[in-house]
């Protein structure tokens, strides 16, 4: 698993369907995610159904600014009366992190939306999460080769992602006018280059995130909603699908581990809205990881085993807050 679905469905959700009058804006954007356990299991594409109760349990807070400035607006036509760049600074807290991120979005058009921005971050070992690590192998008694996640240290290593987007949004009411007529949808398109600093491994690990590597990425972003005038706000499902451009990013695992992989996520979702500053979300993800011919019960054993196929699994239940000052 990669970059957490929770932060492209928030931005479909949290996208200019609505115009906001104060150039200004603070957010304040708190997850709180549990997953179950399913184990793993070999052979080809499969599912693989819930085993025990718990897996993890994961958290976040994320506090951003945002200013607007009103750029080539043509109050007179409703496709660029919103026109905009968008400045955003903020940052991210975990348990096991810290990831500070900056980015401008230019809005040309109602439903034509191009971005860019960074993010470096760092991170720390706390209980049994692991912040930072590089994959690092080892010849045991017996000749054979085993692999383990060795802990890097905070604020000499660090994790740095560029990206740049273009985004594509639709409102139905736009051509049905009416309060109940609002289906929303959304492609968005991400290319990106990650890397983590102080170390020359081929896998490593950021914010409890196994099977990275340095390279470019991508992230094909889907959505599908219906916005109401009511309480429940929102239902949407939304699909991301992310992988890196070139599979010998993984260095000598690329070839068995599948660097090209790609991962396909799907997430259900509800928003509600608790006040007219104050939303609330509930998000089911579906995800897939590699399946792989040998048994096994760790993700440290997986950079040497030999990819099959997808296994797909419910990934985690969350819920988001998000604050509006």
């Amino acid at each position: 698993m990669k970059k957490s679905a929770l932060f492209f469905v928030l931005a479909f959700l949290g996208c200019s369907f609505f115009a906001q009058e104060n150039p200004l804006t603070f957010t304040l954007t708190t997850d709180l995610a549990y997953l179950p356990e399913s184990k793993y299991r070999t052979g080809d594409s499969h599912f693989s159904p819930i085993d025990g109760i718990y897996r993890s349990i994961k958290a976040r807070a994320n506090g951003a600014a945002a200013y607007k400035i009103p750029v080539l607006v043509n109050e007179a036509n409703p496709l660029f009366a919103g026109n905009n760049v968008t400045l955003t600074a903020g940052a991210e807290l975990t348990p096991v992190s810290i990831l500070p991120q900056v980015s401008v979005s230019f809005t040309p058009a109602a439903m034509v939306e191009f971005a860019a921005g960074g993010m470096a971050g760092t991170a720390w070992s706390f209980g049994d999460f692991q912040g930072i690590a590089e994959y690092t192998t080892s010849t045991d008694a017996q000749g054979k080769e085993r692999g383990t996640y060795a802990n890097l240290t905070a604020f000499r290593s660090w994790y740095l992602y560029g990206w740049a987007r273009a985004t594509v949004q639709f409102d139905a009411a736009a051509l049905w006018p009416g309060e109940w007529h609002h289906i929303v949808a959304q492609a968005r398109y991400t290319v990106g280059y990650e890397t983590m600093t102080g170390t020359s491994a081929d896998v490593w690990t950021w914010c409890t995130i196994n099977g990275y590597a340095d390279g470019w990425v991508y992230h094909q972003y889907y959505a599908l909603g219906y916005q109401m005038p009511c309480r429940v706000s929102m239902v949407a499902v939304t699909a991301l699908l992310s992988g890196h451009f070139n599979g010998d990013d993984y260095g000598r695992f690329a070839k068995n581990f599948d660097g090209d992989f790609m991962t396909v996520e799907i997430s259900p979702t509800v928003e509600c809205t608790i006040t007219p500053h104050d939303d609330l979300y509930v998000v089911v993800n579906v995800n897939s990881r590699r399946s792989f011919a040998e048994s096994h019960s760790k993700e440290d054993e997986e950079p040497l085993l030999h990819t099959t196929g997808r296994e797909w699994f419910f990934d985690y239940l969350a819920i988001r807050w998000v604050h509006r000052f």
